[in-house]
């Protein structure tokens, strides 16, 4: 039976990806998601929801697909014709007519050196065509709940590939999780087993500029001219692992603007202190909700742990709470009803949001007064059951 006392509760439910910042530096790219790996938090960001041609981002999809659908990574094909055909324009590995590779070779292919001749060989080969293979992307994207993501081709040529840079960090952090695709992802130099090597040379490129390589541990770059430079990257800086979608930089004299706008950004990261700050602490009363018509006057919030935000000094001084919760409940409120969220702002920008939902059924006096007769009843029928035991017990004897 409820104890008809004041409740106090807490369900705190944040979305798995919830806005960020806007982006601290100044950068050309016209989006941008800066993404804290280990607690899947946007940290910054510059219209993540503005869609992107992804021209050779793309590949990541051709690979995460390819991954999933293999059962044998290892398992050789032979190049044919139509695998190397009819891609004058794109960046290739260097695959030739009568190769003979495993897929995983081909994994290497596509993302290492961007190769569009391997992307198209994992789609002739897995699904007898191209199509049928940008289907199989298709539903990837569709089970990762990217609803703004779509792809008409496996090495992207196509305008048609489309994404945000919020669900491009989405599906990396997804991708990220396959050691397979982790490890392409974070490989700069691969020999095949026809003796090919493939290079991603995104890393020289940061040398070549006076930048340290080491701080990126994966990339893929992408380039078109209406798509203009992106770059997927991870890197770990201060023991915090991050994962960085930059879409559509400015095209400069070495098309190197996207890994010099990336490194701006992890700069300004590793350069400013970070403190996981609390922001409301445990035990704390979030709201007095009134109780109409119950046995209990008050329904009370509390934080059953304590509401906590990585953030520098300056954006922890500029924190404000927005609150937005229901000022009155009844007995018609169910069980998992909304009661209504809190706001975590800085700079008036919604950082974090959490959720409040009722847990225990709220009384009212008719239904206390129900449940008093019940227990009675059930009491007299125990009192009953047990005298005829005992009347029965002594007439035995």
């Amino acid at each position: 039976m409820k104890k008809f006392i004041f409740i106090i509760f807490i369900f705190l439910c944040s979305c798995n990806i919830v806005k960020g910042l806007s982006l601290p530096v100044e950068v050309s790219a016209d989006a941008v998601v800066l993404l804290n790996l280990d607690e899947n938090k946007i940290v910054y960001e510059k219209n993540p929801d503005k869609k992107e041609i992804l021209a050779s981002l793309t590949k990541m999809m051709t690979v995460y697909t390819a991954i999933n659908v293999l059962d044998n990574l290892n398992e050789k094909v032979t190049i044919k014709f139509n695998d190397i055909t009819n891609l004058w324009g794109y960046t290739v590995a260097g695959l030739v007519e009568g190769d003979r590779v495993t897929y995983l070779d081909l994994l290497y292919g596509t993302m290492l050196p961007s190769g569009a001749d391997a992307a198209m060989a994992i789609a002739n080969h897995i699904s007898g065509s191209e199509e049928k293979f940008v289907s199989l992307m298709n539903e990837e994207a569709l089970k990762m709940g990217l609803r703004n993501t779509t792809f008409a081709d496996c090495y992207g040529g196509s305008d048609q590939n489309i994404s945000t840079a919020r669900e491009l960090s989405i599906f990396l952090n997804k991708a990220l999780q396959n050691d397979v695709f982790k490890k392409v992802f974070s490989t700069t130099t691969y020999r095949m087993t026809n003796g090919l090597e493939v290079i991603n040379y995104t890393r020289a490129v940061a040398t070549f500029h006076g930048l340290n390589s080491d701080i990126l541990t994966g990339n893929k770059a992408g380039f078109t001219a209406p798509a203009g430079l992106l770059l997927a990257s991870t890197a770990t800086i201060n023991n915090t692992h991050y994962a960085l979608i930059v879409c559509k930089s400015d095209i400069n004299s070495d098309y190197s603007n996207n890994i010099l706008e990336t490194y701006k950004i992890y700069d300004y990261i590793e350069t400013h202190t970070f403190k996981e700050h609390t922001i409301i602490p445990r035990g704390s009363i979030i709201k007095k909700i009134n109780v109409k018509d119950g046995t209990i006057s008050e329904y009370i919030i509390m934080a059953e742990e304590d509401i906590k935000e990585k953030l520098t000094d300056e954006e922890f001084n500029n924190i404000k709470i927005d609150y937005n919760i229901a000022d009155e409940i009844s007995p018609d409120n169910e069980i998992g009803d909304n009661l209504g969220y809190i706001d975590i702002l800085v700079n008036d920008e919604i950082i974090d949001t959490y959720h409040f939902y009722l847990k225990d059924e709220i009384f009212s006096y008719h239904q206390q007064s129900q449940l008093v007769i019940l227990v009675i009843i059930g009491l007299s029928f125990l009192v009953i059951i047990l005298l005829c035991l005992n009347i029965l017990g002594y007439r035995k004897k």
